[in-house]
Parts: C-alpha cells; structure tokens; sequence
C-alpha cells in the first residue's frame, strides 16, 4: 500500500494551490447563491461543520445529479443488503443532493462533501467514522483519500474515469500521482479507463473494469398523459450556453421543413432557464415551460424542461435526441438515457467525457457525431424526414444498451466483498 504520507514538494505544491482556490471557489459558490439560494444552505457543510450524524454508515459521494442518478441503483442495493448499517451520501451540488434526498432511503444522511482542505475533511470523519468509503468516478481528492487511509477505512473509486486530459493534469501535478495509490480498489468503466489510472498513479493490482453503472440505471417512466399533437418531436439535452444559438437555428430550420414540430429543450443549469427563455421569446417562438404550465399545447413549438430530475421522463416522447455539452467544449454528457429508451442520439465532437459509450453506441449504429452546428442541422433534419431510419438506429441503440448491463452486479460484489470483517 501507499505511505501514509505525501512527499514534501508535492505536499507543498498541492496546498500553496489550495490555499488560492479555496476563497475563489467559496467566492463563487457564493456569487452562483445570488441565482439559486440553495448554494448558500449547508455552507457550513463546506468547510466541516455538520448538523447531521451518522455513526458508522456506508457512505457514498457522487457528486451532482447525474452521478447521483447512476447511484441509485446501488444504493437501494446496499440498503438492502445491509438493513442494519446506516448510509451517507455526499454531493456537491444542489441538484445532486436533491437528488439523493428524493431517493428517500431509509436511515440513510445527505450532505456536502467538505473542500479538500486537512481540517475541513478530518473533521468531517470523525463526525460521521465511516465503516467504508465508496467514491464515484472522476473525484480524486489528494487530502480526502490521504485522511480516509489513515483513519482505517477501506476506500473504493467505482464507476471510475478518466479522460486523457485528466491524465496529463494528473501527471504534472504529482501529488494525484500518490493519492491515486491510495484506494483499495479502483473498478473502472472501461479497459482504456484503466489504463489511463494505472498510469495515473493507481496501484496495477487496485485497478480492475466492470463496466459502466450508467448501462444498468433502469429507464424512468414517462409523465402520464395523452400524446402530444405536435410531430415531429426532437430534445434538445444538457445544453450549454455556447450551443444555444445552435439548438435555436436548428429549431427555425425544423420549422421551416416541418411546422407542426415540438422542441423538447434541457438546459444544463438553472441559471440557463432564463436566458433561454428570454431567447425563445426574442425568437418569437409559442414556448411553454413545465414549472408553469406543465405539458405543452397545440400550439406550442418550445416546451422548456426548467425542472429538476424530469429530463429522462421526457424522452420516451421524442423522436431522437441531442445530448448538449459536445458542440461546446465540455467533453459531454450521459448518451445512455436516451439510447436505453430506443432513440436516435446526436452528439458534438466533444465526447471525452462519455467517449466509451458513444464509441459503443457509434458502433452498434445507434449515434451520429456531428462536426459543428451545421452538421447538427442537416442531421436533425435528415432524421426528423426519416422514420424508418430512426426506428433502426433506435432498435439499435436499445439492444446495444441491454447487451451492456452487468456493472452494477460486479459493483455489488466488490463492495461486498470489500464489507466483509467491517464493523
């Protein structure tokens, strides 16, 4: 195993960065509190001061929404299979603690992950003394994993990634390097996964693959009602604000071919549901949103998904759909959800962050990558004229999506295993 010490210049390094990151990010934190007030409760949680206890629990961090929702099936698991433990899960964001609220396990605490910082994270352990710690894909957090160690706790990284960009960042500052050799276990969402966090740092005989969680999260259902009259329907998912004009333009030109057309359309962000629907009104498009109005009319040609948690719900009654964060420079977004309802996916070229998946549903013929917003708007249309084509690339998709599953099984025995003689 690791020492349970870092080196000295990296140690240095690492907290001379700390120390210049942790006001700006409090600042910033704080300055996102002005447009949503949730980032201001629970600041204390941020910096190690809890109100909430739970004295051995099973804990988990995921770190947002979409982590949280790839937990879910996980976590029902373990709290069926340990009824007597308590459980923790931590996040990092409003939305994914919402998430993980919504899930309502029983006995079981949500709150904020501290910042990385020694006091901070020491005294979020002795508060809670977790029996194990399970942490979701891409956070490496050098303090955090360092007092976990020391405090005699076994520390997994599941469902983990890593892109070739973290990597490199990874390799120059080596103070990740030395916390990556600190996990007991790291199960990894793909071979190449793996090889990039054995280079990382990650010790040859912690690192293993069991796939994907994200194949395994069971499809939501679909609000009730009747069908909307609008056809075709096209979504527009997870954008960001650089791809707005984009997902705009294309709307006009559907329009124009098809003008009974419906966006179904998912910002990334809250702060974004304003300024996109200050857009489509600009735009002059009929535009309804599912906080006010609930479902679209007749008339309606924009239907804004403003809530939290609803977007998969949407899915099933689009005709196919452009997962955001791949035109603009983010590296992606999840492609499993509406390749798991059998439909048509668009991405960007920007992928890094899925590029396993969109690579499987790519080659299973279910996923079209487009080179830029032109790209997106002759494939959105060629598709929206076609109905047997989608109907193909979608039966594709939902076969590639059931092929896949078994992560969450071998995720389930790791964890089990890893339980065992833990009190």
């Amino acid at each position: 195993m690791a020492p349970l010490s870092y080196p000295i210049v990296p140690r240095l390094l690492y907290g001379a960065l700390l120390c210049l990151a942790l006001p700006l990010l409090a600042a910033h934190l704080l300055y996102r509190s002005l447009r949503q007030p949730a980032y201001r409760r629970y600041f204390g949680e941020r910096l190690g001061l809890y109100r909430a206890s739970s004295l051995r629990p099973i804990w988990l961090h995921a770190a947002s929404l979409g982590e949280v929702q790839a937990a879910a099936p996980l976590l029902a698991a373990l709290r069926a299979a340990h009824p007597e433990a308590p459980m923790l899960v931590t996040c990092q964001t409003p939305a994914g603690r919402q998430a993980a609220e919504s899930l309502a396990l029983a006995d079981c605490t949500v709150a904020y992950l501290p910042f990385d910082a020694g006091v901070s994270v020491r005294a979020f352990l002795r508060r809670f003394r977790p029996r194990i710690a399970l942490v979701l894909e891409t956070e490496i957090w050098p303090t955090l994993f360092l007092q976990v160690r020391r405090a005699g706790i076994p520390l997994l990284v599941l469902n983990a990634r890593i892109t070739e960009r973290s990597l490199r960042r990874y390799r120059r500052l080596g103070i990740f390097r030395h916390a990556l050799a600190m996990p007991d276990a790291v199960l990894c969402q793909s071979a190449s996964d793996a090889e990039r966090f054995r280079a990382a740092g990650a010790r040859a005989d912690a690192v293993s693959v069991g796939g994907n969680l994200k194949w395994d999260r069971p499809s939501p259902v679909a609000p009730a009602g009747a069908a909307w009259p609008q056809s075709p329907v096209w979504m527009a998912a997870s954008t960001h604000p650089d791809e707005e004009p984009a997902v705009l333009a294309v709307h006009q030109a559907v329009l124009r071919a098809f003008p009974d057309a419906l966006l179904l359309w998912a910002p990334r962000h809250v702060e974004r549901f304003e300024p996109v629907a200050q857009a489509l009104a600009q735009a002059g498009m009929a535009l309804r949103r599912r906080s006010r109005h609930g479902a679209p009319e007749a008339d309606t040609r924009v239907f804004l998904v403003d809530t939290l948690g609803e977007l998969a719900g949407f899915m099933p009654r689009s005709d196919l759909v452009f997962v955001g964060g791949s035109l603009q420079a983010i590296g992606g977004h999840n492609v499993l959800e509406p390749a798991g309802f059998g439909l048509p996916v668009l991405v960007g070229p920007h992928t890094a962050h899925f590029s396993d998946s969109v690579a499987a549903l790519q080659a299973a013929g279910g996923l079209l990558q487009v080179a830029d917003a032109e790209g997106l708007a002759r494939q959105v249309l060629a598709l929206l004229g076609d109905p047997a084509r989608r109907a193909v690339m979608g039966h594709a998709n939902a076969e590639c999506v059931a092929a896949s599953r078994g992560a969450l099984e071998k995720t389930k025995a790791l964890v089990a295993q890893r339980l065992v003689g833990v009190g």
